[in-house]
């Protein structure tokens, strides 16, 4: 009686010594839970991009058109052996705050007592101006005039020029400033008449001085 119920007891503990075994394999062999989970990415925030400042528009884009017209003209008067008075009206306009592009006509009396002439000279010239500094420009100029040449016969002299001048400002709508100019004519000694031999230029010298309101 004894061994059997020994053995009984046995059978009993066996039996649940296996069950407890086959629980702890299933919980070894479930999938873990955390394993299985996705991390969570970081997603960086969007950054906003930062408009670069803008520059203020300076005064002279400002300007209307209009305003950007220059109107005045230039003057001479050389008196002696030679006797020159000249006027020529001028327009200009403002290319950018520093250059200036215009052109002008000329009229011009001329009168050589040396060599017994009175005549009248006309043409025109274009020219552009730029400011190095606030009061001084350098000017570049082509001019072409009609003179009198030996029995009256009348001819086109060219005169490419480069000079400088110094501005005194006027404040004016159109006309800016005054002008104290001086020009170097690079074809003076080329402008002589072929039966003369006199220079035909109605300037006495290769430098030509003006006074321009421009």
């Amino acid at each position: 009686m004894k061994i059997k119920t020994f053995l009984l007891l046995l059978f009993t503990f066996t039996m649940l010594g296996i069950g407890g075994a086959w629980a702890q394999n299933d919980e070894y062999y479930r999938p873990d839970s955390l394993r299985t989970k996705k991390p969570v990415e970081y997603q960086p925030a969007e950054r906003k991009a930062i408009p670069a400042p803008q520059e203020a528009p300076s005064e002279f884009s400002l300007r209307a058109p209009i305003d950007r017209v220059r109107l005045g003209g230039s003057f001479g008067l050389s008196f002696g052996t030679v006797t020159n008075i000249n006027l020529s009206p001028m327009a200009g306009y403002e290319l950018t705050e520093k250059l200036v592009g215009g052109v002008g006509g000329t009229i011009m009396y001329f009168k050589s007592r040396y060599y017994n002439i009175s005549t009248a000279y006309y043409g025109g010239r274009g020219f552009l101006m730029y400011a190095i500094a606030p009061m001084v420009n350098l000017i570049g100029e082509y001019e072409a005039m009609n003179v009198e040449g030996s029995y009256q016969k009348r001819q086109w002299l060219g005169s490419p020029m480069f000079g400088a001048s110094y501005t005194q400002p006027l404040g004016g709508r159109f006309t800016k400033g005054v002008h104290l100019t001086i020009l170097y004519n690079f074809n003076y000694n080329n402008q002589i008449d072929q039966y003369s031999g006199q220079n035909l230029s109605p300037y006495s010298s290769p430098f030509v001085f003006r006074v321009t309101f421009l």
